[in-house]
C-alpha cells in the first residue's frame, strides 16, 4: 500500500512539474510578444502620420487594459496582459507630415514577475522613442 503512495506521488509530481513550468512560459511569451505588437504599432502609427495626410493617435486609459491606435479612420486594439501594469498619456496624436508628437511622453509598462520597468520615451523634434529597461 506504501509503495502505491508513493508511486502516485513520485507520478503526479512528474506530470504536475512540467504543466507549471509551461504556464509560466506561456506568460513570458504573451508579454513579450505585447511588446512587440506595440513597437510595431507605435511605428506603424508615426509612419502613417508621417506619409499620409491626417494626423494618427493612441488613446490609453490608466485604469484600462488596452491601447487604442487610430490611423487612416481605423482603430486597432491592443490588449496589455495581466502581468503587466501600464501608466502613460492619454492621448498621444503624431502630426501629419512631421509624425512628431510635440511632447515628451512616456509610457510605462511595470513587469512584476521579472521586477523590471520598460518605458519608451518619446523624443522632442523627431517624435521617436527610446525604450529604456529599469530594474526594480
Amino acid at each position: 500500500m506504501v509503495e502505491t503512495l508513493l508511486v502516485l506521488l513520485v507520478t503526479t509530481f512528474l506530470i504536475g512539474l512540467p504543466s507549471l513550468l509551461i504556464e509560466k512560459s506561456q506568460k513570458n511569451i504573451v508579454v513579450n510578444q505585447f511588446f512587440a505588437s506595440f513597437e510595431k504599432h507605435l511605428l506603424h502609427t508615426q509612419q502613417l502620420a508621417i506619409t499620409g495626410e491626417q494626423d494618427t493617435s493612441i488613446i490609453f486609459s490608466e485604469g484600462s487594459d488596452e491601447v487604442l491606435f487610430y490611423f487612416d479612420q481605423t482603430k486597432e486594439t491592443l490588449r496589455i496582459p495581466e502581468e503587466l501594469k501600464a501608466a502613460g498619456p492619454e492621448k498621444i496624436v503624431f502630426k501629419q507630415g512631421t509624425g512628431n508628437n510635440g511632447r515628451l511622453s512616456k509610457y510605462s509598462f511595470e513587469w512584476k514577475d521579472k521586477k523590471k520597468r520598460i518605458d519608451y520615451q518619446f523624443q522632442m523634434g523627431s517624435g521617436r522613442y527610446v525604450k529604456k529597461i529599469i530594474a526594480l
